[in-house]
């Protein structure tokens, strides 16, 4: 009977520390993840190119939240980036860009800071809801961004020269609220000698249009948030292949980094640390990544409507 109480006793203290670990270390330890990424035909003017990914801050008026933030930020300036791309839920909600934006001062990078809206970035009132932001929101989100130095890439893009190559950089709208356009962000890409595409959500990659890109960087999983030893993730928010989740994945022969994000929904972590990804571009044929399939009997739209199943 002593024994069988000692083993309860020790499996509630097991799970209170769990739990404890869960809620408020592992969701506030921010890492550095370094990954090259090599590409056959990168110019030389375009090699040893640093691309800092960030995602998810998901900033509102919580201590929390601005303390990951910032400390993302201060990562993030310390690791000497050529450029910087956001992928994605900026703000938790379309609103508080106003109130929120000096979370996000500081960054800057000589090819410019650039990003993509995310789901909770066109939400109103309430990020869990699918009430859309009004117009004017949305132009307020906008202009704060610019205001700090953010450049915000809604189906279009933008070509840089650097060292004699032309390095485009496009970015779709969030695929949520349905703002996507894939095509449209790639138009403006015929050209360049690298094509980088920003997203929020990897069922991006189920698009025939993101294969016109030489690597495609997205956020939104928070890379399940719960990574189980041998399991993975047992849920996160992406088309039927869990393996979307996070990390250098290649899918219909273009390489796709997942972000495990800055910040957490429900502000629990095991094993999914959240992250600030440093990609160093490199000339080369081989890059290890996690070989997943594309979806070729939909839409991008359809599988973000099916992540759930």
């Amino acid at each position: 009977m002593i024994i069988f109480a000692l083993i309860l006793w020790a499996l509630l203290i097991g799970a209170v520390l769990f739990a404890c670990y869960a809620r408020y270390i592992e969701p506030a330890k921010i890492v550095v993840t370094e990954r090259t990424i090599r590409v056959p035909h990168l110019p030389e003017g375009l090699r040893g190119l640093r691309v800092v990914h960030l995602s998810d801050f998901h900033c509102q008026r919580k201590a929390s939240i601005e303390r990951s933030s910032r400390r993302a930020i201060d990562l993030a300036m310390g690791l000497n980036a050529d450029l910087i791309a956001i992928t994605g839920d900026i703000f938790d909600i379309c609103n508080e860009a106003a109130r929120c934006s000096h979370q996000l001062e500081g960054l800057s990078a000589p090819l410019g800071v650039w990003a993509v809206p995310g789901n909770h970035d066109m939400a109103h009132n309430d990020p869990f809801t699918t009430m859309q932001a009004p117009p004017e929101s949305v132009e307020v989100l906008r202009r704060v961004l610019r205001e700090i130095g953010i450049r915000l890439l809604e189906n279009t893009s933008e070509t840089i020269a650097v060292d004699g190559a032309r390095l485009a950089i496009a970015g779709s709208d969030d695929l949520g609220f349905g703002r996507d356009d894939v095509a449209a962000a790639m138009r403006g890409t015929a050209g360049a000698d690298l094509v980088i595409l920003l997203g929020h959500t990897p069922d991006i990659i189920d698009d025939p249009h993101a294969a016109g890109a030489d690597l495609v960087l997205c956020g939104h999983t928070h890379g399940g948030q719960i990574q189980l030893p041998g399991i993975g993730s047992p849920w996160a928010p992406v088309w039927r292949d869990r393996r979307r989740a996070s990390g250098l994945l290649r899918a219909n022969g273009r390489l796709c980094y997942v972000s495990r994000g800055v910040a957490s929904a429900t502000r629990a972590r095991f094993n999914c640390h959240p992250e600030v990804a440093l990609l160093t571009l490199e000339r080369g044929d081989e890059t290890e990544a996690v070989e997943v399939p594309v979806r070729r009997n939909g839409s991008s739209r359809n599988a973000y409507k099916e992540a759930a199943l």
